[in-house]
Formats: C-alpha cells, structure tokens, sequence
C-alpha cells in the first residue's frame, strides 16, 4: 500500500500523461495521393465505424489526399478541402487524377505543348488514369485515349512532381 498521498498523485498525472502521449503517437502524417477503390465510401467524422458519416462519396477512382493514418484508417482530403476518415480497405494507392479548375474546358493534348493536337476537351470532375508528370504538365488516360493536360488543371498531384 502507498502512503505517500503526493506519489500517488504523481503516479496517477504521469499515467494518464503517458497515455494521452501513447494514443498521439498512434496518429502518423502522412502526405500522399491515393483513390477511392468503391463507387460508395463513406467519409467519418473520426478513426473508426462507431464515428458519424459526415458525407459519402459515389465515385470510383476518386483522388484523394492521405494527409493522416491511425490504426486501418486514413483522413483524407478531398479536391474542395473537405476532410474525413475512411477505412483502409476502401482505400487503393492506384493514382487517379481529376481536372478541377476554374476554367470551363481543360485541354489534353497529343503532348505536353499547348500548340499540340487536342484530344479532348474535358469538363470539371472527369477522372482520369494518372501515368507521369513533367514540366508543368501531367500525362493521364481517359476512355484508352492518352494525353498530356497542365497540372494547374487537375487535382491529384504534388508541385515536387512536376
């Protein structure tokens, strides 16, 4: 039995200290793109399934931001700024990229050269298979078609990848 009442004190501070220091070190920042591997995921509000849904995305191959991991969970970023957790398996580190820009029309090019042949003129949200990033522009595959688009145009990528 203790008998030293301040002992026990600092026994008791220094538990639930190592404790709140313990749980911390479970949370680890990440900084990486990924995708969403279902057409249904429910974003968390926390690390694990007793959390509340804050909202569900119904996209396959959505690209997200993996900005932290705790345990079999990610909090993601998503290309408006929101933020949530997901379960890992729900998760694929697959790259997708989307254009997301204020322009209305985003060019692919035949390359990576505003003068080049058009491919495509894509719309906001269209998703697309990410392959490399050089000089300001990003290679991707839409519909078997490849192509290069400006990476200010798309979201999925880091500026140290260009």
């Amino acid at each position: 039995m203790i008998k030293n009442p301040l002992f026990l004190t600092f026994f008791i501070i220094s538990f639930i200290f190592s404790q709140d220091i313990f749980a911390t070190q479970q949370i680890q920042e990440v900084n990486y793109f990924a995708s969403l591997r279902s057409n249904e995921t429910n974003i968390r509000s926390g690390p694990g399934a007793n959390y509340p849904v804050k909202f569900t995305f119904k996209l396959r191959n959505l690209p997200v931001k993996v900005i932290s991991e705790y345990d079999n969970w990610y909090e993601i970023e998503d290309y408006e700024g929101g933020r949530g957790w997901v379960a890992q398996n729900l998760i694929t580190k697959k790259r997708y990229l989307i254009t997301f820009s204020k322009k209305n029309i985003i060019d692919m090019h035949a390359k990576k050269d505003e003068n080049s042949k058009i491919i495509f003129h894509l719309e906001n949200f269209v998703i697309g298979e990410y392959l490399k990033c050089e000089n300001l522009w990003c290679a991707l595959k839409i519909n078997d078609e490849k192509g290069w688009v400006l990476s200010s145009d798309l979201f999925g990528v880091d500026n140290f990848e260009i």
